[in-house]
């Protein structure tokens, strides 16, 4: 339960923690300065989170262990205690069983806890909430990311299990030591991400046909479409057509992860912005997610007539086929959990933050995003005058959002990283060769490009990129996924072959070298790179 005294010392990255453990910043998911109250929440998330679902899928990993530091998202992965050859048997047995099911178990939850408890949030929006009920839904907000955050690990960490295992069926069929080959084969499949990319697609199709509209696109900044379209009959329903998709699609913000932050469902700019993009270019959605699909299937149609039938073809053909139903799971649960959970939840802290503006405890209501839950809850049972706290916290903020805050604390473990953990976070030290004037990083999508940087580290810097650059940044998330049709290759500061990058670039033929730790220290807008996706090199062809 909440422990509303202690709770923000507890939050914190403390001396003694650095002592005792290993924090390092993790930029693959939350590279920027967080906002008090949604630190709140999240830290201790996935703190107990990962502790149950860990025991559940039995990993060997007590945990993540979560706390904060400068408002940065600090992580130290608490190793497991017991015996860890004991312990990878029991993991091995546990996904084995789970394997045909993985679909069923995810959307299940999703169904039966995930959508019925986002449906309480829009009701408590609907109804009406009065201070007097404010720590109730606070508190039963918290307890709720706890258990979504405990199904995000769930249902996450088997998908890049199932990626092990098919890599260890392909070397058993096969012989080739190139495992990581199976994820050519495991390209084209549709997922919510996709699904929103398509949906706003189609919707530029609708935009292209109408001379009305595509002018209006064609002639007015992105920032100045609502109020032009608003004038005209034929843009009025075309904003109703945008309004009806985001209502499905729109619960997500640029950087997925905060309350502070607009969502797309609360202003159709974001979405017209990424319109405005698909109406630009030559590219068709369908044709082109079809034509991976036709590629992955004959992939695999040849690799499996190389060889007789036997256990092992056997094997890795259902292997292969449980892996493909499931492997959607990584943006789907990213788009229930990782950008509708905070979405949803930022309306409901909204009318809380309006109550309290009625109480004249603070001046706006988006001025809740900077107190800690322990402070908020006590504010809504005793609404008090704090202006002058928020300003403080504010100052704070923005400070700690320009701050080169350390990307590590404590010393470094000599065990060995589970390889499920190195697959998605990608673990390896910066290698950087002067001479060469290359770095390296993880060799996360095929083939080789050369092409203009543009720095992206928020969706300000979306209009940057033109077709053909080469996109780089801290990470990307599935908001992001507009630029994966636009650039010609991606490079990424975090993340290992199974980040959100590195399964986004193989579905867009995307060279990409992941996980380099300096890539957006060292390149800047401007510079002549060439991207080796096949072997992870990164390469400075003319600096600016």
């Amino acid at each position: 339960m909440l422990n509303v005294k202690n709770f923000q010392n507890e939050l914190m990255l403390n001396e003694e923690d650095k002592q005792n453990g290993f924090w390092f910043l993790d930029e693959l998911h939350l590279p920027g300065a967080l906002t008090p109250l949604f630190a709140s929440y999240m830290a201790p998330a996935v703190t107990e989170g990962t502790k149950k679902a860990y025991e559940t899928l039995k990993l060997p990993i007590h945990q993540f262990h979560i706390k904060i530091s400068d408002s940065h998202y600090y992580q130290n992965t608490v190793s497991y205690k017991g015996d860890i050859a004991k312990r990878l048997e029991e993991n091995a047995e546990k996904i084995e069983a789970l394997l045909p099911n993985l679909s069923d178990i995810f959307w299940n939850y999703m169904n039966q806890e995930l959508m019925p408890y986002f449906h309480t949030l829009d009701q408590y929006r609907k109804d009406g909430i009065a201070l007097t009920e404010a720590k109730g839904i606070l508190v039963e907000l918290f307890e709720f990311f706890k258990r979504a955050w405990e199904i995000h690990f769930e249902v996450v960490m088997p998908r890049g299990s199932v990626g092990l295992v098919l890599e260890d069926a392909y070397k058993n069929l096969t012989g080739d030591k190139n495992t990581t080959y199976v994820y050519d084969l495991l390209e084209g499949v549709m997922n919510k991400s996709l699904e929103t990319d398509r949906a706003l697609y189609m919707i530029s199709k609708v935009a292209n046909e109408s001379t009305v509209l595509s002018n209006c696109f064609a002639s007015v900044p992105n920032e100045g479409l609502v109020s032009v379209l608003q004038s005209s009959p034929e843009g009025q329903s075309f904003l109703l057509l945008i309004q009806d998709i985001l209502e499905t699609y729109g619960w997500r913000i640029a950087n997925s992860h905060e309350f502070s932050e607009e969502t797309w469902v609360e202003n159709p700019e974001y979405a017209l912005a990424v319109i405005a993009e698909y109406i630009k270019k030559d590219f068709n959605f369908d044709k082109e997610f079809a034509q991976v699909v036709e590629e992955r299937e004959h992939k695999v149609t040849a690799l499996l007539e190389k060889y007789p039938e036997s256990d092992a073809k056997a094997r890795f053909k259902q292997i292969h086929e449980w892996a493909l139903a499931y492997w959607g799971v990584d943006e789907d649960h990213h788009f229930y959990i990782d950008a509708m959970l905070p979405a949803k939840a930022r309306m409901v802290l909204l009318e809380i933050g309006t109550r309290l503006v009625e109480a004249k405890s603070i001046k706006e209501n988006s001025d809740i995003f900077f107190l800690y839950l322990g402070e908020l809850v006590e504010l809504v049972s005793n609404p008090i005058d704090i202006t002058t706290k928020i300003v403080e916290r504010k100052i704070v903020h923005e400070r700690d959002s320009k701050k080169n805050v350390p990307q590590t604390y404590g010393v470094a473990p000599q065990e060995e990283t589970a390889p499920v953990i190195e697959r998605i976070f990608g673990t390896r030290t910066a290698e950087v060769d002067e001479q060469e004037q290359s770095f390296k990083g993880y060799a996360a999508s095929k083939g080789v490009h050369t092409g203009t940087v543009r720095i992206v580290r928020d969706q300000n810097d979306f209009s940057k990129v033109q077709k053909g650059d080469v996109l780089v940044c801290k990470t990307t998330l599935p908001p992001w996924t507009v630029l994966f049709s636009i650039s010609g290759a991606v490079i990424t500061d975090a993340g290992g072959i199974l980040s959100h990058a590195g399964t986004v670039a193989r579905e867009y033929k995307l060279p990409a070298v992941l996980g380099t730790r300096v890539a957006t220290q060292m390149l800047q807008d401007g510079d002549t790179v060439r991207v080796d996706g096949t072997n992870g090199v990164v390469y400075i062809v003319k600096a600016e």
